[in-house]
């Protein structure tokens, strides 16, 4: 049990002929399935609990979908290629009649982007090898090479719920949110930040789309003074219609405020001083 919840922590490997995944309960034993029988009776006796992984959003939870429909090893491969290589799983043949609605939750939303499993198991002194056994074989898996991958995927798994374990009271947090706004925790835990934030302000999009942003006016108290001039003037190119909505928003302005370098962005303000140690 995890914040009062049955949670389970979930990971997918896939090859070209099969197909295992490990679920382990929090605290538990591993558990690893690589039949789509068992695994459509597994996911049906604990259709209530939370499933969390490791990018599960745009991985994991496809492969899920493909396997409890029983599609063929080689069409889950299928899948796979096209999700490494770029592609959104919706997108994929087997999505577009397939669904399969489980509480799933990604670990990673709302990290640092571009943050990896690999990248956090070495900040928690964690083993980072990769397997050695390569996703890309034609053939079938050996039993060696079966059972590495078995203890590959159960340490993702510990990894993943070490994670968890850390972000438990960010975890909590989104339930009491989302309890605020008459949100059930499973679904909650399932938001990013922002969609999160977006439901409990009630937010809604509109019946046309917003036009003003380019409009912008500055605040009346704004102490005009004190911003250097060449921030006004960036600031102040949103007023030029020649320059594409595409082009604008993605520029900043680099200056040097009090001997810092600072960025500026219509998303706001960074600034830092290099390897700075004080």
């Amino acid at each position: 049990m995890f914040l009062n919840l049955p949670w389970y922590t979930y990971d997918f490997e896939v090859f070209a002929h099969e197909w295992l995944v490990d679920i382990k309960e929090m605290e538990g034993e591993h558990q690893v399935i690589s039949d789509s029988d068992e695994l459509r009776e597994f996911m049906q006796d604990n259709e209530n609990a939370i499933f969390c992984g490791f990018n599960t959003k745009h991985y994991d939870r496809f492969i899920m979908t493909a396997a409890v429909y029983g599609n063929e090893p080689e069409e889950i491969k299928s899948l796979n290629d096209f999700i490494i290589s770029g592609g959104n799983g919706w997108d994929h043949r087997l999505m577009i009649s397939q669904k399969f609605w489980f509480n799933n939750v990604d670990i990673m939303d709302d990290l640092q982007d571009g943050q990896s499993l690999k990248s956090l198991e070495g900040q928690m002194y964690m083993d980072i090898k990769e397997t050695e056994v390569d996703f890309n074989l034609h053939r079938s898996l050996t039993d060696e090479e079966r059972e590495r991958t078995i203890r590959y995927c159960q340490h993702d798994v510990d990894a993943t719920e070490q994670i968890t374990k850390l972000r438990k009271t960010y975890l909590k947090t989104k339930i009491d949110i989302g309890a605020m706004a008459g949100i059930e925790p499973e679904k909650a835990l399932g938001m990013t930040n922002a969609k999160l934030t977006a439901a409990f302000l009630g937010a809604e999009l509109p019946e046309k789309p917003w036009t003003d942003e380019r409009q912008y006016k500055y605040p009346a108290n704004l102490r005009m003074e004190y911003v250097p001039q060449e921030v006004i003037a960036f600031f102040d190119r949103m007023k030029d219609s020649s320059i594409p909505d595409e082009v604008l928003w993605k520029t900043n302005l680099k200056i040097n405020i009090g001997g810092t370098p600072t960025t500026v962005g219509f998303g706001g303000v960074h600034a830092a001083i290099p390897n700075y140690m004080w």
